[in-house]
């Protein structure tokens, strides 16, 4: 599955794509030809900058550009399941440019995301008024931690510009995929690897046989799409302490502990027609911790280096119970346990494979949301990028266009922060607002014994 050069003239490169990253690109593929062109999972983040004095609209795009050269999968396309990249000449990289960098005139990003249009590779948006940059990169070219370390990336090349950047030998850094580069076996053989493709598939099978649990009330599947929405709630910096101090005294990982609120919330708020005897989702897990260097850094951030894997628990259960079940679930699944980074692979390609079956796109579709924490922002992200860039805000999001929503989760400049994907022709606005109130309640609650009337 690795790169190789497909143009006599060595242009155009290509390699197969991924279990995970065959997954995204069919759901963006099958939601476009279902709604004008819009494609589900596509991700966006965006940045409000303080910046020195002076146009910085020509840094920004130098920036860009250096990104490219160092990161190039982040200027690939999809060619059916093959990922494919193409040195430019200085035309086409004029091309790229004037397609993929973006200013626009809106007075904030907020208010020009309702209007953007289907993107064809990664796009960067700067918006003079505001002072945001925003980039919106297709699921299967970049995942949430990523975009994170996709910015630390930038702002490193806006501080310090490369005297020059000479496309060519760049496709030696193209993102391969996670099964190159994860530790691999000695002596490997042909039942052993049997032998997992077989587990992977009863993981998924035990999962697929079982969604959807409980879910709140959504039309997904009911009714057309219609506008995307991310809505945040941002816990004051002293409550955000309080409560990382009380998940350490009960010994619940933040991740954990939200999840668990989240899971409460929609039992307190689910849709009676819904499973409620058992939760079902399929949990996200950052595998870059596993790989080698450099693909663990931020040198490959545009790139697809984690999984999914299904956890069940049954309702009604304590918030304690949850809490307790998801940082054990959290913290052992993969941390010392070698064997269960070589499943992936089997279990990603058994997922691609299920979705493009006419009996699961029948079925019916969860109305939960998949919950992904991106821990804490800093790890990724610096406050500060030399004296004259400054990082005032961050934010996370993503295009739900049919199918689950999204609740990101992440701490960044001390005050946690929870970002609701969701449709709004699925789902209200009210609703979701309910949500992300009663998981703050929740844990208010549970971690500080705070009681509301």
């Amino acid at each position: 599955m690795s790169w190789e050069k497909v143009s006599e003239s060595g242009v155009r490169w290509e390699r197969p794509m991924d279990g995970i990253e065959g997954y995204f690109t069919f759901m963006a593929s099958l939601t476009a030809g279902l709604c004008e062109g819009r494609e589900h999972y596509t991700l966006c983040s965006v940045l409000k900058l303080e910046t020195g004095p002076g146009d910085i609209t020509p840094a920004l795009k130098q920036a860009w550009k250096q990104v490219r050269y160092e990161q190039p999968q982040i200027a690939t396309t999809v060619d059916g399941m093959k990922k494919v990249y193409e040195v430019p000449d200085e035309r086409a990289l004029e091309e790229w440019l004037s397609s993929t960098f973006i200013v626009s005139s809106a007075s904030s990003f907020d208010e020009l995301y309702p209007s953007v249009k289907p993107i064809k590779q990664a796009t960067l948006y700067y918006l003079p008024k505001s002072s945001e940059i925003a980039l919106r990169a297709h699921h299967h070219v970049i995942d949430g931690i990523g975009m994170l370390l996709f910015w630390h990336t930038y702002l490193e090349a806006l501080k310090s510009p490369a005297k020059e950047i000479k496309f060519g030998d760049e496709t030696a850094r193209l993102a391969p995929v996670m099964e190159e580069v994860l530790p691999k076996d000695e002596h490997p053989s042909e039942e052993l690897d049997k032998a997992r493709a077989k587990e992977a598939y009863e993981r998924f099978m035990g999962w697929a046989g079982s969604i959807p649990g409980i879910g709140p009330v959504s039309q997904v599947g009911a009714v057309p799409s219609g506008a995307c929405q991310n809505t945040e709630l941002v816990f004051a910096a002293d409550t955000t302490s309080s409560l990382i101090a009380a998940c350490k005294a009960k010994g619940f990982t933040v991740g954990a502990a939200v999840h668990a609120a989240y899971i409460k919330a929609i039992e307190k708020h689910a849709d009676p027609n819904s499973k409620l005897a058992e939760y079902v989702t399929a949990t996200q897990f950052n595998l870059r911790p596993y790989l080698k260097e450099p693909f663990s850094s931020s040198k490959y951030a545009a790139s697809v280096y984690y999984t999914p894997l299904p956890y069940k628990h049954a309702l009604p259960a304590s918030y304690s119970d949850l809490a307790n079940s998801l940082t054990e679930y959290y913290k052992t699944s993969f941390k010392g346990k070698p064997e269960m980074l070589k499943i992936k692979g089997h279990f990603t390609q058994v997922l691609c494979g299920a979705v493009q079956t006419d009996e699961f796109k029948a079925g019916p579709v969860p109305k939960d949301a998949l919950v992904s924490s991106l821990g804490l922002v800093e790890q990724y992200v610096g406050r500060e990028y030399g004296s004259e860039i400054k990082v005032k805000d961050l934010k996370v999001g993503v295009d739900v266009v049919a199918g689950m929503s999204f609740l990101f989760f992440y701490t960044f400049q001390d005050k946690l922060r929870l970002v609701y994907g969701f449709n709004d022709g699925f789902e209200k606005p009210e609703d979701i607002q309910t949500y992300l109130n009663e998981t703050k309640t929740i844990l208010e609650k549970e971690l500080l014994g705070q009681e509301t009337g």
